[in-house]
């Protein structure tokens, strides 16, 4: 059979064409496939993986970055996969890339789905974030006084105050009390961050959306919208949450509207809810009352990353009395101020420590890949996958940290005074330090947590004495799902007031 000169030259065209359509792509994969895989390599095999890594991704990271240490390595999810990268040279890369290339707000969206756990337009427009750094952060002198009589009046309430028995506490339970308490106080003011309703609403809202986040990973992204119908706790939150903050919204929002009539200068209320009213961004309610349930969320981080730092305290009771005289004699000094806060380096350090050795993430800095990202090496990262920073690998490496699996509460301390390195301290960021994230999207709010962190524990340790219950592991049992770790919600420790 003959073929006709001119289908020659279309088939020819056509074999070109699809060559050269084909060729970056080929050339893409295998350029993907150049970064060392963790786990099977086949579809099913990865498959496997991705359902075994829904139990948590710590070991296979950490099994990964022994092998591959500086060198990206990638590990599957259901569907999609996170390519791991570590080391100063990489982590340059990635923070030198642009929002528009490597996202850190769309791979937090992917990661925790806030348009259908806490709001779509929360989860749009993060502009609360602006108001963390230029409200919050400029203010915390102002706040102080107020987040340390509430962590004092928790305290005694959670904890006790009238005779000095041993008494059993579960940990986080605890912790999440009078932490919510205290930041309530800071960001929404009195009498609301004693409003028994609204603080149980504060106490569900982080475990609804965690619940929500589970539910959804099992599912493809296009059907996440259906599913969440059935799984999202969102609306029922919100309509709550209205019900106690919504009043409150309404007065300040009217006291507001007279005040630019009369043009006259009135107290006005010091927080962010004021802060939010006041950027006007968003007027409504509900659109309102989803951005404050967003900094209730946020505030989970704080409780469930000091369960380690009040364990730590019961497991080595012999750090008290060293911390106990470094509070009491700053607070002699100085006060109950936040400068006096400032000046406690070893209980910066202790804290810095016991957040080295815990975490509540096995990854983090998290970039989605919204246009195929290129490293030095010309490893090629395709567009939707997850680009992150191996938080507990980094932290357990022993040519970063001496004794690197030992806790060591003054190991930051010490390097200030030696050093004169102010960078030890608990906020700063570095790649060797992960907690709060790296580069400029790093938690905007680490100062604010800090400070309540820093308080509390100064509170804790001139207030009470704790120890384990008999035959505690001197070692924080912990939960994984996915990428995230949690305390084990059934630790107990004992604690007798000081009289």
């Amino acid at each position: 059979m003959l073929i006709s000169p001119s289908l020659e030259l279309l088939s020819i065209f056509g074999v070109v064409l699809l060559t050269v359509i084909t060729a970056p792509i080929v050339s893409r994969s295998l350029k993907f496939h150049a970064i060392p895989t963790l786990g099977s390599t086949t579809w099913l095999g990865s498959y496997w993986s991705a359902i075994k890594n829904l139990g948590g991704v710590a070991e296979i990271v950490q099994e990964g970055y022994d092998k591959y240490k500086d060198i990206p390595f990638k590990i599957p999810t259901l569907y999609n996969w996170i390519v791991v990268v570590s080391g100063n040279k990489l982590l340059e890369e990635v923070r030198r890339a642009p929002d528009e290339q490597l996202s850190a707000f769309e791979a937090d969206n992917d990661a925790l789905k806030f348009s259908f756990t806490i709001g779509h337009k929360v989860a749009l427009d993060p502009y609360h974030f602006a108001i963390i750094k230029t409200n919050i952060n400029r203010h915390l002198t102002n706040l102080f006084p107020s987040i340390d009589n509430e962590i004092a009046l928790a305290l005694t309430e959670v904890f006790g105050s009238e005779d000095s028995k041993w008494r059993g506490v579960v940990a986080i339970d605890a912790v999440r009390k009078v932490i919510s308490r205290a930041s309530n106080r800071a960001l929404f003011g009195l009498p609301l961050c004693r409003n028994p309703g609204w603080l149980e609403l504060c106490l569900q809202v982080p475990s609804d959306v965690m619940a929500s986040v589970a539910m959804l990973d099992l599912f493809p992204r296009f059907i996440w919208p259906v599913v969440a119908k059935f799984v999202s706790s969102t609306s029922r939150n919100t309509r709550r949450g209205i019900e106690y903050i919504g009043p409150i919204i309404r007065e300040r929002q009217k006291h507001g509207a007279v005040r630019l009539q009369d043009r006259t200068p009135t107290d006005t209320p010091n927080d962010f809810l004021q802060w939010l009213i006041d950027n006007g961004t968003e007027t409504s309610e509900w659109e309102i009352t989803q951005r404050i349930l967003m900094m209730v969320f946020a505030s989970h981080a704080t409780s469930s990353s000091f369960v380690p730092v009040l364990y730590n305290l019961a497991a080595h009771p012999e750090y008290l009395q060293p911390l106990r005289e470094e509070v009491n004699s700053v607070v002699h000094q100085d006060g109950w101020t936040k400068a006096a806060i400032d000046k406690m380096h070893m209980i910066d350090s202790f804290l810095k420590e016991s957040h080295r050795l815990g975490g509540t993430n096995s990854l983090v800095g998290l970039r989605k890949v919204l246009k195929d990202f290129t490293f030095s090496d010309s490893r090629v990262v395709p567009r939707g996958c997850i680009i992150a920073v191996p938080l507990s690998a980094v932290h357990h490496d022993k040519e970063i940290y001496s004794s690197s699996n030992t806790f060591d509460p003054f190991r930051f301390s010490r390097l200030r005074i030696d050093e004169n390195d102010s960078r030890q301290q608990l906020v700063s960021l570095s790649s060797d330090f992960l907690t709060f994230g790296h580069g400029k999207h790093a938690c905007p709010g680490r100062f604010f947590a800090t400070l309540i962190q820093k308080t509390l524990l100064a509170h804790i340790v001139s207030l009470y004495d704790l120890k384990l219950e008999d035959n505690a592991s001197s070692t924080m049992k912990s939960f994984e799902s996915g990428i995230f770790m949690a305390p084990d919600p059934t630790t107990r420790i004992l604690m007798r007031r000081i009289l």
